[in-house]
């Protein structure tokens, strides 16, 4: 994987309508399509509006952050 200059990977967020590269979500009007800008072509994380939304209120509530030594939070409970 290539990475910028420094070592790190720059996530970059674009909404498009073309569906083709997330067949399984071609119903969709709109998808917000997350990728690594340094490098492009390692893959892509496909976003419906719904679970965009859900994402952004997640890193909101600090769902994703680390803690001391660099590790999620553990997942709850299932219920």
């Amino acid at each position: 994987m290539q990475n910028d200059e420094a070592g790190e990977s720059r996530v970059e967020v674009i909404v498009t309508t073309d569906t083709s590269g997330a067949p399984h979500k071609a119903a969709e009007s709109k998808l917000y399509v997350m990728f690594d800008a340094a490098d492009p072509e390692a893959g892509k994380l496909y976003f419906t509006e719904a679970e965009w939304e859900a994402f952004v209120l997640g890193v909101k509530d600090g769902e994703f952050d680390l803690d001391e030594a660099g590790n999620l939070p553990p997942l709850p409970p299932a219920n």
